[in-house]
């Protein structure tokens, strides 16, 4: 073998490895982390079924027309990092369910499909006469702006968290009411291009900017690419974020 196919064989193993190192960093990171195996266990006060595509929580004490969130994970993170979030929820009295998207992404029509199905067994599982808070965070954040475009019928209220969107669809003659949730250090989806999206918003739209909030910290699980580091811990994030969305439930409640 002469030195120059010897170079490029070491060239493509040190690609193949670097292929497969990156790869799995990526994966490490976006497991949950620090989600306690109570979070699905059910008490006197929420009871909580665990099934193929979705995790339920059921206050036992609510009115049947109570308001319900569907929540939406991340693009290709691991959906158990935001059971904190749906679980909080469900604490303070709002029943809500976490949908998983299919391939953690969806990115096929007939994936977006069985997206949108989901989202509606879910909205049926949890009250079908409910009006449906339908929430998400980044790319789920995405396809639940998607869903609302395609079909604002089904919708009493929305929550983007963590993201840019909507980018694709005009939302702003919506009639349903809006909350958009992002962060001062979330460099994946930054405030400024955020906010250069507002005019695809109804008017009304209710902003809630967190100081020092990155985007990873918006779920629990590890760092993202391309995001910045947080000037505040995740439970102060957390808390920001349920208090923002605990608000808005009650809002669409007294609409």
């Amino acid at each position: 073998m002469g030195e120059r196919s010897r170079v490029r064989t070491w060239l493509r193993r040190i690609w193949v490895v670097g292929g497969i190192s990156f790869t799995a960093w990526l994966a490490w990171n976006l497991q949950s982390r620090g989600v306690a195996a109570s979070i699905t266990e059910s008490t006197d006060a929420v009871t909580v079924v665990e099934e193929a595509v979705a995790t339920y929580f059921t206050p036992q004490r609510r009115a049947d027309r109570d308001p319900v969130v569907v929540f939406v994970p991340g693009g290709l993170v691991d959906p158990r990092a935001y059971l904190p979030i749906v679980r909080r929820l469900a604490d303070e009295g709002t029943a809500a369910a976490l949908v998983e998207m299919p391939f953690r992404a969806a990115l096929s029509e007939s994936q977006r499909e069985q997206l949108w199905q989901r989202i509606r067994d879910a909205h049926r599982r949890l009250g079908a006469a409910a009006p449906m808070v339908l929430a998400g965070h980044s790319r789920g954040a995405a396809m639940a702006a998607r869903f609302a475009a395609e079909h604002p019928a089904e919708l009493a209220g929305l929550v983007l968290v963590g993201t840019t969107h909507p980018r694709d669809q005009d939302l702003s003659g919506a009639p349903y009411l809006v909350l958009k949730v992002a962060g001062t250090q979330d460099c994946v989806a930054p405030l400024d291009d955020a906010r250069a999206n507002a005019a695809k918003l109804p008017p009304a739209t209710e902003w809630v900017v967190i100081d020092g909030a990155n985007h990873a910290q918006f779920g629990y699980y590890g760092s993202q690419i391309n995001d910045c580091r947080a000037h505040v811990s995740r439970e102060t994030q957390q808390r920001q974020l349920l208090d923002g969305m605990s608000a808005f439930v009650a809002r669409v409640r007294d609409r």
